[in-house]
């Protein structure tokens, strides 16, 4: 059992997110909050339709399949943000929109 990767939390949450972005997901941070768990959270810009809830829930799915591990811990959550209101600062982004 190894602590989690920085690299591989990347790798495997943009490609868990390959067409699974709508234009109203404004970012996708991911917060390290232990070296064998970690906080994924979706932040749109207005509530999220049933589609897009589906499609943040098959994103955490497939994370889920890459860390299905008893040592690894993922958490998801999806907040609401609207624009131009800031997004809180997290470990990373591996995802934001661009916004003037």
């Amino acid at each position: 059992m190894c602590a989690i990767n920085l690299n591989s939390i990347f790798c495997c949450v943009q490609n868990a997110l390959l067409q699974n972005i709508t234009p109203n997901l404004r970012a996708v941070s991911v917060l390290v909050i232990s070296e064998r768990s970690f906080e994924t959270t979706f932040y749109y810009d207005k509530q999220p339709s049933e589609d897009e809830e589906e499609l943040a829930s098959l994103t955490d799915t497939y994370i889920i399949c890459d860390f299905s591990s008893p040592y690894y811990k993922t958490e998801f959550n999806v907040e609401v943000i609207s624009y131009p209101n800031a997004i809180p600062q997290a470990t990373f982004f591996v995802y934001h929109r661009y916004e003037e």
